[in-house]
């Protein structure tokens, strides 16, 4: 069976951005919008491809999309022209939209032709002025390269409407919230099922491993069905390669990565996402081993303070208010900590995984919307553990997490309900000599051999990882595994 556009959700979500332009103020000083997707096998997210698959289900390369006031545009190659006559029925006023008008890309005169005609559209289009446009998406493959020229040469006023977009598609319709679900299953099964257990045998085994190791393992993890259950392995990817770090050396951000230094037993940050037919999920989990009291005592509190933050994430609340709202908790409770909070506490997520214009921070007022999915996570840095005998355990961080969907008149849905009290995340050991009788108060998870490890957080960028090569790699076959079989669900792949 040949690949299909969902055509209900296509024009659904076109008469949504067409209403959308209107009402929002940075799309509405638009007079035409303009999304050229090229080449670029390092691209991993952007708002352009995000876009196309909102529409389509699928990333159509080398392709320049055009809405005007009264026309859209789609300039493609055949093949792709092909796909796109699904929705060019003619009746496209029927469905609330502007009529179609597919283009066939032309080698022979390198598209100047093509090219002029989208110029003549976009200077007719309202007062043909401005136009707005993804800024920091680029690509430098030829085809892009040349319609830039001659964009750039057509003297338009350009406006960034890469906020304004991201908050139109962050509302999650049914279909959506589903894949998501599936998504954030397959995170709680890989931190659960694999990396939670090789962190319990490398402490019971009193082993030495590396951060990176137990990373790239959650890369195989993931395409094996012993860990992902109930769903194709080859249809599910890594949002980004697993980050584990431990000790006193910490960053809790989702722009670092694990580094070559050995697992150190104290507190072990672990961020795990996967996603599944192009949306994202994570989750956040701090494991705790021999905790001091004043450890716990921080910990329940920054899990209090994510309840509250979640509890607080409904309809029509302002960003800002969430992340308020943990801030006093902490205050209340423990003043002197409210300096080591995280200066965000999440974010929307979807197709991409971070919209860095949706955080949940101090200054972001924007209101959160019903369907809306959110990263939520918050941390404490640089605790300082005056208990540690180990120096690599004199100072801590902590860290918890989840996708949370957002629901109208109650607290927001946790996607990745994995528990994480401290007897679900505390391991407690035990030496071998010790009294049976002499049992810590709190529940622990096992009773493990007592090791010591010391790591350093390296400062090499993501690029340089293996996993990140390995991630790339797997998701050019999965968008010719989906090519070949000519599947029908909602994929991301490039046709």
């Amino acid at each position: 069976m040949a690949l299909q556009i969902d055509k209900e959700a296509f024009f659904r979500r076109m008469k949504r951005l067409y209403s959308f332009w209107k009402s929002n103020e940075t799309l509405s000083r638009c007079d035409a919008i303009v999304v050229g997707v090229g080449v670029d096998e390092d691209v991993v997210y952007s708002k352009s491809t995000a876009l196309q698959t909102w529409l389509f289900g699928y990333e159509l390369t080398d392709t320049v999309m055009v809405f005007c006031e009264n026309k859209i545009l789609f300039l493609a190659s055949k093949k792709k022209v092909d796909f796109l006559k699904e929705v060019n029925t003619g009746k496209e006023n029927d469905h609330g939209i502007p009529s179609i008008k597919l283009l066939m890309r032309d080698k022979t005169d390198k598209d100047e032709a093509n090219f002029q005609t989208i110029i003549q559209e976009l200077q007719d289009s309202s007062s043909g002025k401005r136009v707005g446009e993804f800024s920091k998406d680029t690509y430098s493959n030829e085809f892009i390269k040349l319609w830039r020229s001659v964009y750039s040469k057509a003297g338009f006023d350009r406006v960034d409407v890469t906020a304004p977009m991201a908050y139109l598609m962050a509302p999650k319709e049914e279909p959506e919230v589903n894949i998501v679900k599936r998504a954030s299953q397959v995170t709680c099964d890989i931190f659960q099922k694999y990396l939670k257990q090789q962190i319990m045998d490398v402490i019971d085994a009193d082993k030495k491993v590396k951060h990176s190791r137990l990373s790239d393992g959650c890369e195989d993890a993931i395409q094996n069905k012993k860990y992902v259950s109930g769903i194709d392995p080859s249809l599910v990817d890594m949002c980004y390669p697993a980050i584990i770090q431990s000790g006193k050396n910490h960053s809790l951000k989702f722009s670092t990565v694990s580094d070559k230094n050995t697992l150190s037993f104290s507190s072990i940050v672990c961020m795990v996402g996967a996603r599944y037919k192009s949306y994202c999920s994570n989750i956040v989990r701090t494991l705790l081993v021999d905790p001091s009291q004043a450890m716990q005592s921080n910990y329940e509190l920054l899990v209090k303070a994510e309840e509250i933050m979640i509890d607080k994430l409904r309809d029509g609340t302002r960003l800002s208010d969430v992340y308020n709202s943990a801030v006093e908790v902490v205050k209340s409770e423990k003043e002197n900590l409210v300096e080591k909070l995280t200066k965000n506490a999440g974010f929307a997520m979807g197709i991409e995984f971070r919209e860095a214009t949706i955080l949940i921070s101090a200054k972001n007022n924007l209101e959160a919307k019903k369907g809306m999915v959110f990263n939520i996570n918050i941390g404490f840095s640089d605790l300082p553990n005056n208990d540690s005998k180990d120096a690599e355990g004199k100072a801590l961080a902590l860290f918890v997490g989840d996708t949370v969907l957002v629901n109208e008149d109650a607290p927001a849905t946790v996607l990745t309900s994995l528990k994480k009290r401290i007897k679900h995340i505390g391991i407690f050991l035990k030496d071998d000599d010790e009294d049976n009788e002499e049992e810590d108060e709190v529940e622990a998870l096992e009773n493990l051999g007592r090791g010591k490890r010391s790591a350093i957080l390296g400062a090499r960028t993501r690029t340089e990882q293996p996993s990140e090569q390995k991630r790339a790699t797997h998701q050019k076959e999965l968008a010719n595994k989906l090519k070949s079989q000519n599947n029908t669900s909602r994929h991301d792949w490039r046709l």
